[in-house]
Parts: structure tokens; C-alpha cells; sequence
């Protein structure tokens, strides 16, 4: 009884205990400051905060995973825990905490039991053999240990895939996930948006934001913006097309519409062809896996497009010398070169020549487990190298062949029998689920990691870090929706 009225009590808002209540915290708080520095205070109510959320609702740590990895906040910023070795970020103390969550549901709760998917077995080869190949070079003193622990640490957030699949179970809890991720993607396009108008002048984004140029040439008041939410973006524009295409037209479907249209500007906005390509192949896909009627709202969708397109170049072209219209020309100038001989002699893409070659020689050197992660695998090179103020001589743009190098080949092989397993179960599967809104995801994310595939030719997207977090979130999504659809015996 006398619990029952102490949380009678505290529930109540105009009560005077809630007064004597917050003055004893705010005194607690005082009296702490005093006794230890307020940035260890502050660490402690952060990271009490966290521990919290991870216990009451795994998918919110999972989103503040991707806030702080892949989306407008500068990681430069973030507080650093030291570890003797290294340090650790609020991300990483995040995935620590929800994979040390699996391990002790499992130990404590009799009915929790640890989710097995297909995925599990190619996904834990590739993190293994990474952790191999980098402790044999730590061993043979060819990498220090806390530069090959940063590489790792990248690697280390492709386990997101675990935490999805045990930890987010219920329709809820993906919804919740879902619209987080698509909510990050609209604050990271309308933040870009801003720094475009705004340009060079105020620095709103991490990431690159410079003037763009193209084969020599400048487009002055034209910005390439490439902050951290990039991965976001692509990976919810791909999926908001196919939510378009795969649900039937009602009142959500304009404000899909909006948010499609929205991430659309900013994939332009990026200017990373690569991206345009891995888009453009989705759309074909997607025009060629959907069924006659979901083919014509694509195409339907499309022409709204267009006419809005061609509406917005009417009024940009009444303004030749406006930022709007440089944005057209620049897009019109850029988008051409890819279908141009002389792309292929491109300062950018003569530089990732020259790394391949260096890539390609240590690749034949090392043919078992690569050199570890952290190593560099080249000399310094005038071509390369004019005044980095990072380690240009580990970094190569190659995703393909930064895996080869550093995991060996056993560990590339890891890597593409996960990709594979994920691609035929995404393909098979999709069309076998009933919830329309689950099917054009788990049919988005799959595209999406096509284009990945393809793009990591030219970006090392396996290796970036606004990158592997989402990969892993991608993959543990669709196998959660897919086993559902087995448990519902919609699917074999």
C-alpha cells in the first residue's frame, strides 16, 4: 500500500513532493560536480542514459548508432573513453552494450534464445578472418595496435546485423526502426539542402562540401556535398521508390512522394556518380521485378517527376546566372560525362588506377589472409600524396580490393558469399510477403546493396563507417521480415 502511494505520489504534477524531488537530484547533481570533474558527471548521466535506452528499447540504441555514424553529426565532436589502446566513441560504447545485451538475455532469460539466420555463419567468417589477418600483423609488428584497431572498429559495425535480428522482434519494434532511419534521411537532406544555399561560407555538415569541378573545370556557386548521411540517403531513396511502386495510391502516397522528391534533390546534390549509377540500376531492376501494375505506377510516378522537373528547369532557365540554374547545368554537364571516353582519363579515376596497381602487387604477395587491417600496403607517392594529414598510404578507393588486401583472400570470399547469401534470399523471398510496406523494403534494401556491390568498385563503401553500420542494419531487417514470412509458412 504504502509503494502504491509513493508512486501515486511521484506520478502527480502539481504535487510539492516533484519540487523536493528535483531539488534533491539538482542537489545530488551539485554535490557530485564537486567531488569529480562535471565532464566525468556528464559522461556518467550519458552513459546512464544510453545504458537505459538499451535496455527498454534495443531499436532507439540501434538509431542512435546511425545519428552518431551516418548522418550530420561532426565525429570529431563526439567524447572519446580511453581504453589503453585506444579510445572508445558513444557509437561504439552503444554496439558494446547491445551485444553484451544478447549475451546476457541469454544467460538470464530462460525463453530468450539466440535467433539463427543464414546469413550468421558467412557474416561471422568475414569479422573473423578480419580479426585474424590484423592480430597476425600486430604479432609480426607490421601494424601498430591502435591503428589497426580503427580499422576494425569499421569493421566491427557490420555486428549490427546481430542486434537486429535478436534484439528487434516484433512489428513495433521494426516500424520504429524504419522510420527512424527514414526521419535521419530527411534531417540529413534538409540540412544539405542548407548548406548549399548557404555554401562554403558556413560550415553546417561534416563531409566534404567543396565547389564542384568537372574534368578541369570549376561551377562556381555549384557545391558537392557528401556529408555522413550519404549511406542514409541513397539507402532511403532506393527504398521510398519502392514503397511508391509497391503500395497502391491513397493519402500516404503524397507525402511519400515529398520525401521521395526531397531525396532525390540531395542524391543530385552529391554529385557522386557512382551514386547516379547505382540509382539508375535500381530503378531498371525494380521496373523489371514488379508486376504489370506496380510497372505502371512506376511509370505514372516517373512522369510526375518529370513534369515537376521540367517545371523547375523552366523557372530555373528564366534566371540563367542564378544558383538554380548553375545547379541544372552542372547536373546536365556532370551527367554527361558518363557517357564520355575521356571520364576514364579523370584525375580521380588515374589516381585509383595507380592504387590498384600497388593494391594488385601486395594482393600476389599475401595470398592467404591479406596484410590486416590498419597496414598500408604503399609506399608514399607524389602521384598520391601532396600534404595529407591522414594515412593516405592505407586508404585505397577500391572497396574490392581494400577487403583482398587487408582480410587476404579468404577473407574477400567471406565477404562475397555473405553478399551473395543476402542478394538470392532478398530476390527469392520478397514478393512471398504480405505486408506491402516490408516488401518494399526488404525488395529496397536489396537493390540497395546491389548498387553497393557495384559502387564499391570506385568507393571504398565496405570500408567506410557511415557505411558498415547501415549495411548491417539493412541485412538484419530483411531477415527479420523473412522470418516471419517462413513463420508463416508463406515461404520455404
Amino acid at each position: 500500500m504504502r509503494n502504491h502511494k509513493l508512486v501515486k505520489l511521484i506520478a502527480s504534477r502539481d504535487s510539492p513532493f516533484q519540487l523536493v524531488l528535483a531539488c534533491g537530484v539538482g542537489l545530488l547533481l551539485g554535490v557530485a560536480c564537486l567531488w569529480f570533474s562535471p565532464l566525468w558527471v556528464l559522461g556518467a548521466l550519458t552513459v546512464g542514459g544510453l545504458g537505459f535506452a538499451t535496455l527498454k528499447r534495443p531499436e532507439i540504441a540501434l538509431l542512435g548508432i546511425l545519428v552518431a555514424t551516418s548522418s550530420i553529426v561532426f565525429e570529431d565532436r563526439l567524447p572519446l573513453i580511453p581504453i589503453g589502446i585506444g579510445s572508445l566513441q558513444i557509437p561504439d560504447i552503444l554496439l558494446l552494450g547491445l551485444l553484451g545485451l544478447i549475451a546476457l538475455r541469454w544467460l538470464v532469460e530462460p525463453d530468450f534464445k539466440i535467433i539463427r539466420t543464414p546469413l550468421d555463419l558467412p557474416l561471422l567468417a568475414f569479422y573473423g578472418m578480419a580479426l585474424l589477418a590484423s592480430f597476425t600483423a600486430i604479432l609480426q609488428s607490421s601494424v601498430e595496435s591502435y591503428i589497426a584497431l580503427r580499422e576494425i572498429r569499421v569493421v566491427s559495425y557490420y555486428l549490427t546485423f546481430f542486434i537486429v535480428t535478436n534484439l528487434v522482434r516484433d512489428s513495433r519494434q521494426l516500424t520504429t526502426l524504419l522510420k527512424g532511419l527514414h526521419l535521419l534521411a530527411a534531417i540529413t537532406a534538409a540540412a544539405m539542402i542548407a548548406q548549399f544555399v548557404l555554401g562554403e561560407a558556413v560550415s553546417l555538415l561534416p563531409g566534404r562540401v567543396e565547389t564542384l569541378w568537372i574534368q578541369g573545370r570549376a561551377y562556381s556557386g555549384v557545391f558537392r556535398i557528401l556529408p555522413p548521411g550519404q549511406s542514409l540517403i541513397l539507402v532511403a531513396f532506393i527504398a521510398t521508390t519502392a514503397t511508391l511502386v509497391s503500395n497502391r495510391f491513397g493519402p500516404m502516397s503524397m507525402l511519400r512522394f515529398l520525401h521521395w522528391s526531397l531525396l532525390g534533390l540531395v542524391v543530385v546534390l552529391t554529385f557522386n556518380r557512382s551514386f547516379w549509377v547505382q540509382t539508375t540500376l535500381a530503378l531498371f531492376l525494380l521496373g523489371c521485378l514488379v508486376g504489370r501494375r506496380n510497372r505502371q505506377s512506376l511509370i505514372a510516378w516517373g512522369l510526375v517527376a518529370a513534369v515537376l522537373g521540367a517545371v523547375v528547369l523552366f523557372l530555373a532557365l528564366q534566371k540563367p546566372g542564378s544558383q538554380a540554374a548553375r545547379l541544372v547545368g552542372a547536373f546536365v554537364g556532370s551527367l554527361g560525362t558518363l557517357g564520355e571516353r575521356g571520364t576514364l582519363r579523370e584525375g580521380s579515376l588515374q589516381f585509383r588506377y595507380i592504387e590498384n596497381e600497388y593494391a594488385l602487387s601486395q594482393i600476389r604477395s599475401h595470398p592467404l589472409i591479406g596484410l590486416g587491417f590498419g597496414a598500408r600496403y604503399r609506399p608514399r607517392d607524389p602521384r598520391l600524396d601532396w600534404g595529407e594529414e591522414w594515412d593516405a598510404e592505407a586508404y585505397i578507393h577500391n572497396g574490392h580490393l581494400w577487403i583482398l588486401l587487408k582480410s587476404g583472400p579468404l577473407g574477400y570470399l567471406c565477404l562475397l558469399w555473405l553478399s551473395l547469401a543476402f542478394l538470392i534470399r532478398g530476390f527469392k523471398h520478397w514478393r512471398r510477403i504480405r505486408d506491402g510496406q516490408m516488401k518494399a523494403t526488404v525488395l529496397g534494401f536489396t537493390l540497395t546493396y546491389l548498387g553497393v556491390l557495384i559502387g564499391a568498385f570506385v568507393n571504398p563503401m565496405f570500408m567506410q563507417r557511415f557505411w558498415t553500420p547501415v549495411i548491417g542494419i539493412m541485412m538484419g531487417v530483411n531477415e527479420v521480415v523473412l522470418m516471419k514470412v517462413v513463420q508463416d509458412g508463406s515461404a520455404g
